[in-house]
């Protein structure tokens, strides 16, 4: 079947032209194999896709990469939308390729940046976690990221601000939280750098399952285990 695929700004740029027609098996028609075939095809892409700096839509709505795509359905694929801020939720936060992005933006006005990384807890309790699962709610899940990112972003005059949460499952010792900052000095980039932790902790809308030897847990703030009902 075929998908039609829109290029926005500096992909556009990158591939050289706006549009394209892809040709994608039937029997593989999501979302992540569209984007799979992008990074196939178009090499320089694939770096931004691999480490989430991207924004995608189908049919100009927000779209998860287990989304189905039909015949005709029209992807758009842009970079992050937030003047050099990037906030997402991705399948892999990646922190080296993070951060050699983040540095790489920075211009010399930037004497400091702070990033905090969050991981999986191997063992919780005593007891040995299998897997922590994150589950959101699209599109406000990313909004409210973008919002925390933009407000610290002007409170404390941040040159740029990087805010990367892992969604669906992940394993013990998996990289989960990419938090970058950058500022003129290094106070203003470390108050910031937890400020933002601690409204991404409190305030972003995603849920953490735990499962464990002693079986699975709803996570509710930052100690409280509900076991699951079964």
């Amino acid at each position: 079947m075929q998908v039609k695929v829109k290029f926005i700004s500096l992909f556009r740029d990158i591939v050289g032209h706006s549009d394209d027609v892809l040709e994608v098996p039937e029997a593989e028609n999501t979302l992540s194999r569209v984007l799979s075939i992008i990074s196939e095809k178009y090499p320089r892409l694939k770096e931004y896709i691999s480490s989430g700096e991207f924004v995608v839509l189908v049919n100009s709505k927000v779209a998860e990469p287990n989304d189905s795509v039909r015949e005709g359905d029209e992807v758009i694929i842009m970079p992050p939308i937030s003047g050099g801020s990037h906030f997402a939720f991705v399948d892999r936060v990646d922190p080296i390729a993070l951060l050699d992005g983040m540095l790489k933006a920075l211009d010399d006005k930037a004497g400091a940046v702070a990033i905090f990384i969050g991981r999986v807890k191997g063992v919780v309790d005593g007891k040995i976690v299998n897997e922590l699962h994150y589950e959101t709610l699209e599109p406000l899940s990313t909004s409210t990221l973008a919002k925390i990112g933009e407000e610290e972003s002007q409170k404390h005059m941040l040159l740029y601000t990087a805010i990367y949460h892992k969604r669906g499952p992940a394993k013990p010792g998996e990289p989960v939280l990419f938090i970058g900052v950058a500022a003129e000095g290094r106070r203003e980039a470390l108050e910031a750098l937890r400020e933002v932790l601690e409204r991404v902790k409190h305030e972003a809308y995603v849920w953490k399952l735990e499962r464990r030897e002693d079986g699975e847990y709803w996570i509710i703030g930052d100690r409280k285990r509900v076991p699951r009902l079964s």
